[in-house]
């Protein structure tokens, strides 16, 4: 099985750079591809070719205890625009260019969105948490 990792966040509002640090922190393996944005768009749903899983990886400012792994089910109803949901990237994807794999999102808890770079303890330790997590699955 190939796989697709997308980190998304931009690395200069702090927490939301999350993704590409644990993405980082991942043990290189010749079937997974790491891609980082700093904004989902459509264009990325060209990426799919090839891969039978894809694995969004971004920052939640919910109130989650811990890292979440979840399928991508159905796609969302908005248009799309200059940004997108992961759901409406794998619905392109799936009717453009044939993804038939297995999409899902991790969610890693974050509370700092402000300007600046670096990691609050808190997201430095989901960091970890999903590394640990998306090189186990």
């Amino acid at each position: 099985m190939r796989g697709l990792r997308i980190g998304i966040g931009n690395p200069l509002r702090r927490d939301d750079g999350v993704a590409a640090v644990a993405l980082h922190r991942i043990p290189a393996d010749d079937n997974w591809r790491s891609l980082e944005l700093i904004q989902l768009t459509p264009e990325v749903a060209a990426e799919f070719t090839g891969f039978d899983r894809v694995v969004f990886v971004d920052a939640d400012a919910g109130e989650g205890c811990g890292v979440l792994l979840e399928a991508i089910t159905e796609a969302g109803s908005e248009p799309l625009t200059h940004h997108s949901t992961p759901a409406a990237v794998v619905a392109l994807a799936r009717c453009l260019y044939g993804f038939s794999g297995i999409a899902e999102i991790c969610r890693i808890p974050a509370e700092d969105f402000g300007y600046g770079e670096g990691l609050s303890a808190r997201a430095e330790a989901m960091a970890e948490e999903a590394a640990r997590l998306l090189s186990r699955s």
